[in-house]
């Protein structure tokens, strides 16, 4: 199983954006040092939910810093960008980093972001499919014209030339499935669910991906990524009291995607929004994501595997305002204590029964405080 870590680069205090970046950098040289496989970052724009307006514009800062560890991105909007453009810096980034950047790519989802740009939410996923279909031309081949419905361009040769042919490895945020089959039609890889989502939509996105992968006609394995909330403790008590920041983190998503959320000076006013009665319960956080002792988040882990054919873990350590030294400490017991369970860990995926013939997801839940733990 592979491992990462997913930078939002979060502040609902608005703290300083210079604190913000210092903290994600050192974040991130310490997930090489301790074995991560990829740096992950997302775009968001104009709110505290995200600081990271051009997470590619972050590789370079990153690859100086850092030996062996990858880059990607979950997600570049590509309605907010021009292709042309990106396809050049993509280009770019894979010479500086010596083939070390991937490249995820997503419609975009927030009705504020875009309103911003001028740019209809309405038009994203056709524009996200001109867009790619531009971009991948542009990088595979020489001497590219295009005339679509947004955008025209005479025979242009980009420049540079990436270093991996033909072009670096893709990634597309989705959970349709007609969206999963076309990416894996094209070797595109699928990363589906966001930190928000709950364990029983992480699941429900595994039988859809087996559609998906039937409907490809591909063979297994194929990666299968997910993002987590993780906080990992020496004690439950400290786990238990960094939730709120993961409620935080739901609330705030779910008021931007709703475009329901105010946003006073770029201070997202979470505490204004509807709260429900699941997804803003700590209890159920507590049992649906990867928060405790690392015994217990391997747990976690462990029980997903026997749902999903997970493999590939984004962990988004850094949620809402968990303070940086707990972070840093939650990313040392992971990698010390937890990852290396499942370092030689692949799942049989062609083995996993179809959503019809599954166990009952519940099953993910089924323990107490205090209940020895299955998972050796």
């Amino acid at each position: 199983m592979k491992f990462g870590i997913f930078l939002l680069m979060q502040s609902p205090d608005m703290r300083p954006s210079q604190e913000t970046y210092d903290h994600a950098i050192e974040q991130a040289v310490l997930a090489d040092q301790l074995g991560f496989d990829y740096i992950v970052g997302a775009e968001h724009h104009f709110s505290s939910y995200g600081f990271l307006p051009c997470p590619l514009l972050l590789v370079p800062t990153l690859a100086e810093r850092t030996r062996q560890i990858r880059f990607s991105t979950a997600v570049v909007v590509l309605p907010l960008r021009n292709p042309i453009q990106l396809a050049e810096e993509i280009a770019m980034l894979d010479i500086i980093t010596r083939g070390r950047v991937e490249v995820g790519f997503g419609t975009g989802y927030q009705e504020y972001e875009f309103q911003r740009f001028g740019v209809n939410l309405a038009e994203n996923r056709a524009m996200f499919e001109e867009s790619l279909e531009l971009i991948t031309k542009l990088l595979s081949s020489e001497n590219v014209s295009h005339q679509g419905r947004y955008w025209n361009l005479p025979e242009t040769t980009t420049l540079p030339r990436p270093l991996t042919r033909p072009h670096p490895q893709f990634w597309r945020a989705t959970s349709s499935v007609p969206t999963m089959t076309w990416s894996l039609e094209r070797g595109i890889k699928v990363i589906t669910g966001g930190t928000a989502s709950s364990m029983g939509r992480v699941i429900n996105n595994w039988y859809l991906f087996q559609d998906a992968v039937e409907a490809a006609k591909v063979s297994w394995p194929q990666e299968f990524i997910i993002n987590r909330g993780v906080y990992v403790s020496d004690s439950e008590a400290d786990a238990k009291a960094m939730l709120p920041h993961a409620v935080w983190h739901t609330r705030t998503a779910r008021g931007l995607a709703s475009n329901a959320l105010p946003v006073h000076a770029g201070r997202a006013m979470t505490e204004l929004t509807a709260q429900l009665a699941e997804q803003d319960d700590p209890e159920f956080l507590y049992k649906d994501w990867f928060f405790g002792t690392p015994d217990l988040v391997a747990e976690k882990i462990y029980r997903m595997t026997r749902y999903v054919g997970v493999t590939y873990l984004n962990c988004t350590f850094n949620l809402g305002q968990i303070p940086h030294e707990k972070i840093m400490r939650s990313m040392e017991l992971f990698a010390s204590r937890v990852m290396p369970h499942f370092r030689d860990y692949m799942p049989d995926q062609a083995q996993y029964p179809r959503k019809e013939h599954a166990p009952d997801p519940k099953g993910y839940f089924a323990w107490e405080e205090g209940t020895p733990l299955t998972f050796a």
